[in-house]
């Protein structure tokens, strides 16, 4: 005889096996192998072809617009070519109406094959149309160089209006008398000048040619040039032009370090102005003679702990004048120069990589303007420092030209 309380106690058994079942039941079923296939699509598999195809040549390529057509499957439209025995392609998503091809390096005509593909990576039946390029970029480039002597080497001008990738690569005998590359300008600025630096006064072959990533070359311009003569400024003939009105004067974080002590030579004692100071703020410099600057080397406090950081100029600029205003007016100067320091890892203030350590610890480089005139007097302008702080820090500048 089953009592009412067994009963129940075999109901509530049962019904628990039931909900387990149901359970295992359920998870079975979610562990299912999920097939992967095709995305979705409805209609026929071969996707309709682009319509009202139209060519703009354009320096080293073409753009093709064309009509998409109304087709729910069309994923993208592609062009297909052969350029010096590579094949080559170029994609447009859906939601675009151009093909942007780039890279030919010649000015012949080319047949581009055109489809359009589907979700299911079908392609619609071949279109073929007929692109001739404009000159390639290297080309356009390579007529606009400019070449003339700079001080120990040269400097080279061009202008590249379509902001095309490009490296334009200057070649000059070695030590032992081989041909090979002394520099290379990796760039797309649309107007610029560059400096290759390193020798004597003597003349040389000098050699540059233009290249795309592509491989595309132009030929190489030879010319001969003689380098100007450049020497380190003594710095034994500069003093600081103290007082001199809207200057920093004697505003100084200690008596223990004066102006002087940034060319003196030693890169391990500094200049500090008082950290009460704002931004900007300037001070001069007399330089014993007037010279034509090449360029000038700054150094940062030599400490891992100032690299980067507090006090360090971030951005400065260089003034000359032969004739500076008694009142301290800046007409009276000349901007030659504004120097950006840049870290090279780019890491968050107070955290150093190796390289920004040599970087620093190396001397920050910056050239002046080939067409900048001859000065006497140099005033500097420190709009900002790494650290935000009002109280500058400079360890040493030294200066080259020719005087």
């Amino acid at each position: 005889m089953v009592t009412s309380e067994k009963a129940t106690d075999m109901f509530l058994h049962k019904r628990q096996l039931h909900m387990i079942f149901a359970a295992l039941g359920l998870l079975l079923a979610a562990c299912k192998e999920e097939k992967i296939g095709p995305l979705p699509h409805t209609g026929s598999g071969i996707p309709l072809q682009v319509d009202h195809l139209q060519v703009e040549n354009i320096h080293g390529g073409a753009n093709i617009t064309y009509v998409v057509p109304e087709d729910p499957n069309l994923l993208y439209v592609e062009a297909e070519w052969t350029d010096k025995g590579v094949n080559r392609n170029t994609k447009a998503s859906y939601y675009s109406d151009t093909l942007h091809l780039e890279g030919f390096g010649d000015t012949s005509m080319h047949t581009v094959t055109i489809y359009s593909v589907n979700k299911n990576d079908q392609k619609s039946a071949a279109q073929t149309i007929s692109i001739k390029p404009l000159t390639p970029p290297v080309w356009e480039v390579f007529k606009t160089l400019t070449v003339r002597p700079d001080f120990g080497g040269i400097n080279v001008g061009f202008e590249n209006d379509t902001h095309a990738d490009i490296v334009i690569s200057v070649l000059t005998n070695d030590s032992i008398g081989k041909l090979g590359v002394a520099n290379a300008l990796y760039t797309r600025l649309q107007r610029d000048s560059f400096s290759t630096r390193g020798y004597d006064s003597t003349a040389r072959v000098f050699g540059l040619f233009v290249k795309d990533r592509w491989n595309n070359h132009s030929d190489t311009l030879f010319t001969t040039q003689k380098p100007l003569f450049e020497l380190q400024l003594n710095k034994s003939l500069f003093k600081e032009v103290n007082p001199y009105p809207g200057d920093i004067n004697n505003n100084l974080y200690s008596t223990a370090y004066p102006m002087s002590k940034i060319w003196d030579g030693n890169t391990g004692t500094i200049y500090v102005t008082a950290s009460t100071l704002v931004l900007p703020e300037s001070f001069t410099i007399n330089l014993g003679v007037t010279a034509k600057f090449s360029r000038i080397k700054f150094n940062q406090r030599q400490s891992t702990a100032f690299y980067f950081a507090s006090g360090s100029p971030r951005v400065f600029q260089i003034y000359g004048s032969n004739s500076p205003a008694a009142d301290g007016n800046w007409d009276s100067w000349t901007l030659l120069q504004t120097c950006t320091s840049v870290k090279p890892s780019g890491l968050p203030l107070g955290t150093l990589s190796n390289d920004d350590i040599s970087y620093a610890a190396a001397g920050e480089d910056y050239n002046f303007p080939i067409d900048a005139g001859a000065y006497r007097y140099l005033r500097f302008k420190i709009l900002n420092t790494w650290g935000n702080s009002g109280g500058v820090t400079f360890s040493e500048i030294t200066l080259w030209g020719a005087y």
